[in-house]
Order: structure tokens, then C-alpha cells, then sequence
């Protein structure tokens, strides 16, 4: 993982940490001079750490996979996509449609240069994994679109009838449902030392996700389409299992269960499944769908993403930027009791109307104080990396 991936992931850790405690203060009325922005918070997790790391490790990733010789830092790639970054979330703040426009394009770009990049080492030696990378980055592509058009009024051009619901759906289970995939594919081997599943596994993984995703996409697309967006869940909730399964049944012959590192991971698709289950009463319109469109997607970032991330950003960090053989998995129990109660609370606000700015507030403080860990952490491989670049 390239030295300014690296930094800026920990930059982003660090910013994620402060804007959970922001919001935790506002949410119980504690703080009111710098409102919380729901939606820029998020995109400090998914567009800041994610987008660091994926971008950074992949290339690297993909290489040593297929004993190619290191690619060569990508400063174009790794520039446009931190410009379009600040700029994206400037704009995200103040609500300026050109900062937005030119954040969403220069991001665009650089999305499209590691696709490119990916795109270009497919071939019989490529690893499985691959093509959940190349997919995965091709719907953060249609999640990009639809996003900086939520704001530029594209989605009447574009005849999307539901666009918010499309973009979360392009960006979770299209981008991260296939990346983290591909990344379980690569990466519970040298963890457990045990192949995830067989190639027929894989393969059935990658279809469930892969075709899940379009319909999930399409049926927002089409304005709440029920074919499109029930075949979709089922396949993806039917794909997401699977690979939970394989994932537990790997931790568990390994002995890997006796460490936090390996349940941040299981709970993490824990959440992940938490809307997939709601979603049908939704579409049952048992459940009033508003609330849970608005808050759902946070404990699913901060609860799916951010124990995922709080899991194995360490490990790869310490696996290609220490060079350790045997690095362990990011976390401890504290940092896994307090992501999964702050989820626990945010979840519980959506029903429990009275009591919502208490418990939201209760929940981010919990997800900030998780984040103290994973920051030190970060924070000492930077440094013992760096220590050891001076002395060479």
C-alpha cells in the first residue's frame, strides 16, 4: 500500500472520528455551531478511508497476486481522486452545484484510471477475485453519476424516478458489496491459511452479487419496479450469506475466532444484512419507508463498512507497507463492542420516535469512540513504516 495512501487513509480515520463525535454532540442538542451533515460524514467513510485504501491496495494487490512486478505509484490517480474528494465534500457543505459537478467529474476520473488499470491485467493468470474489483468499480462509475446528478438535476434527464435510493444502491451493494468480496477472496488465505470456498463458490458469490446489484439498481431506477428490485435482494441477500458462511466456517477451522479482528468482520455483514431484511417490509409498506431511508444508511456505513475497514485496513497496512508474513486483523473488543452497540442505538432511533435525538446521539458516540483504536493504529504503523523507510 503506497506511503500517500497510507497518510491519507489515516487523515480521513482521523476526520471520521471528529465528525461522529460532531454528530453525537448536535444530535443531543450539546453543539449547534457546526451542524452535523449526515451525508458528508458518510462520504468521509466511503469516498474518504474506502476510496483510499481500495485505490491505494488493488493495483498492489492484483500484482503480487498474479508475481508481476510492483506497479508504480500512480500520482495522477491518487491527485485527481483526493482533489475531487475535498472539492466533492466542499461542495457536499455549502451545497455549490459547480464544487460538486467538478468534484463528482475529477473523482469520475480517477475512478475510471484504476478501472483502466485493472482492466489491463485480465488474462489467465488473473486471480478470481478480479472481476469482483473490475465490477465493483465499474457500478462505483453509475453510483458517481447518479450522485452528482442528485444535485445538478440529472436524474429527470436520466429518467431515474428514485435516484437517492438508486446511488446508495449502486455504491453498497454494487462498489462495496464486490470489492469487499473480492478482498475476502484474496485475503482469508493468508489470514486462516484455507482457501474461502471452492472456484464454484466464488463464481456463484460473485453472479448472486454481481446481477443482485443491477436489479437493485434498476428497480429504484424504474421507480420502485418490485421484479427488478426483489429478485435483486434475493440474490444478493442469497450471495451475501453464502459468503458469510464460508468467511465463519474459515475463522472458525483456523482458530481465528479467539481474536476481535475476526468478529469485527462477521459483524460487520451483520449489518449489512439488517436493511436487506427490512427492505421488504418497506416494499410491503408495513414500515413507513422516510425514516429508515434517512437514518439506515449510516449504521449500515458505520456499522458494515466501518467494522470491515476497522478489521483489515491494519492488516493490509501492515502486510505490504511493514512487509510483516504474518500481520494480524485491526481491532480489539473494545473498538467491536462499542461499533456494534453505536448501531445497536442508531437503529433503535428509528423506531423509537420520542427518544431519536438522544439515542442517534448515544450511537455516535459509541461509533467515535470506536474509531480511537483503528486511529492509533494507523497512526503507529505510519510511524514504525516511515521510521524504517528514514534508516534504510
Amino acid at each position: 500500500m503506497p506511503i500517500p495512501y497510507l497518510l491519507t487513509t489515516l487523515l480521513f480515520t482521523f476526520v471520521a472520528l471528529l465528525t461522529a463525535a460532531d454528530a453525537s454532540l448536535v444530535s443531543m442538542n450539546l453543539l449547534s455551531v457546526f451542524p452535523a451533515l449526515r451525508w458528508v460524514r458518510v462520504h468521509f467513510i466511503t469516498l474518504g478511508i474506502l476510496s483510499q485504501v481500495i485505490f491505494g491496495l488493488l493495483p498492489v494487490l492484483v500484482a503480487s497476486l498474479t508475481k508481476k512486478p510492483r506497479p508504480a505509484m500512480r500520482w495522477d490517480t491518487w491527485l485527481t481522486l483526493n482533489v475531487g474528494l475535498v472539492t466533492l465534500l466542499a461542495g457536499f457543505s455549502g451545497v455549490n452545484h459547480p464544487m460538486i459537478f467538478a468534484g463528482g467529474t475529477l473523482v469520475f476520473i480517477a475512478a475510471t484510471l484504476l478501472l483502466i488499470q485493472l482492466w489491463n491485467v485480465r488474462g489467465g493468470d488473473a486471480p478470481a477475485s478480479l472481476k469482483f474489483y473490475i465490477t465493483g468499480v465499474f457500478y462505483l462509475l453509475v453510483g458517481i453519476i447518479i450522485g452528482t446528478g442528485l444535485f445538478l438535476n440529472w436524474s429527470e434527464s436520466l429518467r431515474i424516478k428514485v435516484p437517492l435510493e438508486a446511488h446508495i444502491h449502486a455504491n453498497s451493494w454494487g462498489f462495496m458489496s464486490l470489492v469487499f468480496a473480492g478482498l475476502l477472496v484474496d485475503f482469508i488465505p493468508m489470514i486462516t491459511g484455507r482457501t474461502l470456498g471452492t472456484s464454484k463458490d466464488v463464481s456463484l458469490i460473485y453472479w448472486g452479487m454481481a446481477l443482485g446489484a443491477f436489479g437493485l439498481v434498476l428497480g429504484p431506477w424504474l421507480g420502485g419496479s418490485l421484479p427488478p428490485t426483489v429478485s435483486g435482494l434475493i440474490l444478493h441477500l442469497a450471495a451475501t450469506i453464502w459468503l458469510l458462511v464460508l468467511m465463519v466456517r474459515a475463522f472458525k477451522v483456523s482458530g481465528k475466532l479467539n481474536g476481535a479482528g475476526a468478529w469485527h468482520l462477521i459483524a460487520s455483514y451483520l449489518w449489512i444484512l439488517a436493511p436487506v431484511l427490512v427492505a421488504p417490509l418497506i416494499l410491503l409498506h408495513i414500515l413507513e419507508s422516510g425514516p429508515i431511508e434517512s437514518i439506515a444508511p449510516q449504521a449500515l456505513i458505520y456499522g458494515w463498512v466501518l467494522q470491515f475497514g476497522i478489521s483489515l485496513i491494519p492488516y493490509i497496512a501492515r502486510r505490504f507497507f511493514l512487509k510483516e508474513e504474518n500481520p494480524q486483523l485491526g481491532g480489539c473488543w473494545g473498538s467491536l463492542t462499542a461499533a456494534t452497540l453505536g448501531s445497536v442505538f442508531v437503529w433503535v432511533s428509528i423506531f423509537i420516535v420520542p427518544a431519536r435525538g438522544v439515542l442517534y446521539g448515544i450511537g455516535f458516540a459509541l461509533y467515535a469512540l470506536a474509531l480511537i483504536h483503528p486511529v492509533k493504529e494507523l497512526a503507529g504503523i505510519a510511524r514504525t513504516g516511515l521510521q524504517k523507510l528514514e534508516q534504510a
